[in-house]
């Protein structure tokens, strides 16, 4: 009973733990400790062993190495890690033991040699090896300083930015019930003016905050932030790398609020700064590039009408890479 309420509260089964065992041997193997593509990298990996051939936990004649605990620990979600890392490593050893007995039971039933076990054999197979190119192309997927400097060369103006304080006054719809968050089209239009023109009478942004601000109606910066160019509102942005230190655009609809900014002070990033940034678009670009590489050197066919999307749907575009993530509105 002990071992059932465990497996509901961490969410361990057999089933898991053989699949954290296989994934604790691949990121094991994965010079560097990369994550798969799609997978984020646990923050706090499992202890390094004590003694990796330690045997700790034996079923007969059949011995655990504590590296393989380790590893198995490693492969586990970070909740669950976190939930060993509180109670101890026992439940993990039980449920080993749970997964040797039943394997070895299920071989003594030759259930190894059945058609299910061997098709699902081959497809963890094919999922390991394709898992361990993955991870060697992103090993070799090294940007140079040259790339990255030819790539800010090219894109300098994609790394300039504009520190603005933001003002945004939210819009009651039409219709909308009782206590919702907002103000009628013409009262928050004539608000979002009045704190506007109190910026452009030069009062400090702290001052116009403490005495405009609302929760979940009225937000007014005191702190500036950075946006940068190709994100956020287009017009909005686009005003603001055109105005000078001190100035403020004029005011956007957002549709559910109306906003505006004040410049505080155009940036330039250097090479320096901005390599980190370039290194993000370019290493993902590289490896991109050497998967549909290895695309291009096997014939391909697969059928379009079992592969179809459903009736009337269709798979959007993925985004162009940008430099940094985009602020606002807020």
């Amino acid at each position: 009973m002990d071992q059932i309420r465990w497996r509901r509260a961490f969410g361990l089964t057999v089933g898991a733990l053989i699949v954290a065992f296989v994934a604790g041997v691949v990121y094991g193997r994965a010079a560097g400790g990369q994550a798969p593509a799609g997978t984020t990298a646990n923050p706090a990996p499992a202890a390094a062993p004590s003694s990796p051939d330690k045997v700790v936990l034996k079923v007969d004649d059949q011995s655990v190495s504590e590296e393989a605990i380790e590893k198995a620990i490693h492969g586990l979600p970070q909740q669950a890690q976190n939930s060993l890392a509180r109670q101890g490593k026992k439940p993990l050893g039980d449920e080993y033991v749970m997964m040797l007995v039943l394997s070895r039971e299920a071989v003594s039933n030759h259930l190894d040699d059945s058609p299910d076990y061997k098709e699902t054999l081959a497809l963890t197979r094919l999922k390991i090896l394709a898992q361990e190119e993955y991870q060697r192309i992103q090993q070799r997927a090294v940007v140079t300083p040259e790339e990255t400097s030819n790539y800010f060369a090219a894109h300098q103006s994609d790394f300039d930015e504009v520190q603005v304080l933001q003002v945004t006054v939210r819009k009651k719809p039409e219709g909308a019930k009782e206590g919702t968050p907002g103000f009628p089209p013409e009262e928050a239009k004539a608000r979002t003016e009045e704190i506007r023109q109190a910026f452009i009478a030069g009062q400090e942004p702290k001052q116009v905050a403490d005495k405009f601000q609302m929760a979940n109606v009225v937000r007014v910066d005191s702190q500036p932030f950075p946006i940068h160019r190709g994100q956020g509102p287009a017009d909005m942005v686009k005003a603001a790398f055109e105005l000078k230190p001190g100035q403020v655009t004029e005011v956007f609809d957002f549709g559910t609020a109306l906003g505006f900014v004040k410049v505080v002070s155009h940036q330039a990033e250097d090479l320096k700064s901005a390599t980190p940034k370039i290194e993000s678009i370019l290493r993902p670009q590289k490896i991109n590039s050497a998967l549909e590489a290895l695309k291009a050197k096997s014939k391909i066919w697969m059928d379009d009408a079992y592969f179809a999307s459903p009736a009337g749907q269709q798979i959007p575009p993925k985004p162009p890479s940008t430099p940094s993530a985009p602020t606002a509105p807020k």
